[in-house]
């Protein structure tokens, strides 16, 4: 646990030394919300549909910010040529993930402020139970972070994978601007194997006063399945890359 704390602090301290991508994740928000608040505001959309579309767009984003730094962050120390190094270190791979794990949702608690700002600047006021909402967001992250175990296996065996694509789709099939029931029947298939997709579900819920509790088993379901395929998935990746000397290349 010391190590993955270290590795935290360490991860955190990056956005000290780098000020201008800790300017860069308070000023992203904006660039996200404002095209589907004016979009919201020329056709007239209801303030109940406005809000719904802009928690799904605050639960994504919790979704992107983990994706880069769990599902893709390996691949970037590949990608510098310091795998090895980090292979060779005391702290085990997995205490290495965990650190990004906890810095991860540090840095989405502070995009999650600025996002929250955006929103109050451009008129949008979530009236919402907020200690709910925060439960929601930690719930939510745990499966996704299973997901993005998962995924960041295949990541280290591909090298290329598209995850600007991909940070879209998840969203799509997701449902961050509209319910995922009004998706094409395979697409919301598909969706109920998205942990997001619950979580999205049931902070609409609660901006509705509805219960929402019935869709936790769901999230932290998938997210415990995810989570044992990411370890199985990257202990043979890790082998893999070993075996074949493929630890510095992308």
């Amino acid at each position: 646990m010391r190590a993955a704390l270290a590795i935290a602090w360490k991860e955190l301290l990056y956005l000290r030394a780098y000020p201008l991508d800790l300017l860069n994740y308070a000023i992203s928000p904006a660039l996200l919300v404002a095209p589907y608040i004016l979009v919201a505001r020329l056709f007239g959309m209801s303030p109940d549909l406005v809000d719904s579309v802009a928690i799904g767009l605050l639960l994504w984003s919790w979704l992107s910010v983990i994706m880069w730094d769990i599902a893709f962050g390996p691949a970037e120390e590949m990608e510098e040529g310091v795998f090895e190094t980090v292979f060779l270190s005391p702290p085990s791979f997995w205490a290495i993930l965990g650190g990004r794990v906890l810095s991860t949702l540090v840095l989405n608690a502070y995009v999650t402020g600025a996002m929250l700002g955006w929103l109050a600047l451009f008129g949008v006021r979530l009236r919402i139970p907020w200690a709910s909402l925060w439960g929601i967001l930690f719930l939510t992250s745990l499966g996704v972070i299973g997901f993005m175990l998962a995924l960041c296996g295949l990541v280290l065996l591909w090298k290329d994978v598209r995850g600007d694509f991909l940070q879209m789709g998840l969203g799509v099939l997701s449902g961050m601007t509209m319910p995922t029931q009004l998706l094409p029947r395979p697409l919301w298939m598909a969706s109920r194997a998205i942990p997001l997709a619950y979580g999205i579900e049931a902070a609409r819920r609660l901006l509705e006063g509805a219960p929402w509790s019935g869709t936790v088993p769901a999230i932290l379901g998938l997210g415990w399945i995810y989570a044992l395929l990411g370890w199985y998935g990257l202990t043979r990746a890790i082998r893999r890359m070993r075996v074949l000397g493929t630890t510095e290349e992308f």
